[in-house]
């Protein structure tokens, strides 16, 4: 049973860890920072979406895992790329959707942290991976099976879910990682190494607590169009040209 959360459709227009909510990144990367808080280059706010801040260390850690797959990504994704540079993709997939989704269910970000915790302190107490999934997931289709969703490559992916599981080695999982679906717990399985028309593949497994939306895919496209994003650092604009506009 197909479920859109990842699977990328191309028909589609469309970290620092992702998995801590969008409240708290706001009070630790705070535009109001001390004096001496400004002087750390990590935590410089670099850009702002819907006033909230973006600091350079989260953006760093996005591009520096995200470029190694940039050449395969132009070639599955020319089309929703539309020429413009690698860096301008993905801080839209990584940044601009995730907040908008995080901005808008704040009330509800809580509630589904304190569940994908829940979930998370039962695999690191040794519960296997499968039960947990079939008790916890709330994507149905996946967690009938222990959230198996059989062998993908980083392309069939949703972000950054396709980052942080191909850095997993194999019977590892994950800390809980935010993407515009809600929170996930990831395990690897198995590691398929490249072959001649393919890339590296994995055989994978999710814990998904979903935000309460009816159709996350498409209702954080809408958030991305429709966000106040602004670039503070002006040297970013050769990459984010999306963002770099007058009004920013």
């Amino acid at each position: 049973m197909r479920d859109p959360f990842w699977m990328r459709e191309r028909r589609s227009r469309a970290p620092l860890r992702f998995a801590a909510t969008a409240l708290a990144l706001a009070v630790l990367t705070s535009p109001f920072a001390a004096p001496e808080e400004k002087g750390d280059k990590d935590a410089e706010v670099i850009a702002t979406v819907n006033d909230e801040p973006v600091t350079r260390s989260e953006w760093a850690e996005i591009w520096k895992a995200d470029q190694w797959y940039a050449p395969t990504l132009k070639t599955k994704f020319e089309e929703e790329m539309a020429g413009r540079p690698y860096e301008d993709y993905f801080f839209k997939e990584e940044v601009v959707k995730i907040r908008g989704m995080s901005q808008k269910y704040a009330a509800a970000l809580p509630q589904m942290k304190e569940a994908i915790d829940a979930a998370y302190q039962k695999l690191k107490a040794g519960t296997d991976f499968a039960q947990v999934a079939k008790e916890h997931s709330q994507e149905e289709g996946s967690a009938v099976k222990g959230g198996a969703l059989g062998e993908k490559q980083f392309h069939e992916l949703v972000f950054p879910f396709n980052r942080v599981a191909f850095k997993l080695a194999e019977g590892s999982f994950s800390e809980p990682v935010l993407t515009i679906f809600g929170y996930h717990l990831i395990k690897v399985d198995h590691v398929i190494p490249p072959a001649e028309g393919k890339g590296k593949m994995i055989g994978v497994r999710h814990i998904l607590v979903r935000f309460p939306s009816p159709d996350a895919r498409r209702e954080a496209e809408a958030l991305a169009g429709t966000a106040q994003v602004k670039v503070l650092d002006k040297k970013l604009c050769k990459k984010l040209v999306s963002y770099c506009t007058d009004a920013s």
